[in-house]
């Protein structure tokens, strides 16, 4: 994630913004929602993620079922229209390929 950070920083001024988005898992279910959020929190301020944050709070089949990924953490792109461009299930793939991703998404009309 600090990754994503820094590219957040990098191209604000053309519109990048970064989401992120906490899915709720059996532990968090185990430890309680609201100690959950908190721990979710703390890692979001030690990161300085500056972007939307979102908690969702439903069952782990059902999101990955409607985000289409197996695991996680999953980094999703969209372009301009709000359309997925890429998603990337590996965050050092996603790390290479958004040097190049990011300048053309940003420069389409």
């Amino acid at each position: 994630m600090p990754h994503l950070v820094e590219m957040a920083e990098k191209w604000r001024d053309k519109g990048v913004v970064v989401i992120s988005l906490h899915v709720e898992t059996t532990l968090d279910v185990d430890e309680g929602r609201e100690k959950s959020l908190e721990k979710a929190r703390k890692i979001l301020e030690r990161l300085k993620m500056k972007g939307p944050n979102y908690y969702l709070a439903e069952t782990q089949t059902s999101w990955m079922e409607r985000l289409e990924i197996e695991g996680y953490p999953a980094i999703f792109v969209f372009n301009k229209a709000g359309r997925i461009a890429r998603k990337f299930m590996d965050e050092e793939e996603a790390k290479t390929e958004m040097a190049t991703l990011i300048p053309k998404l940003v420069d389409e009309k």
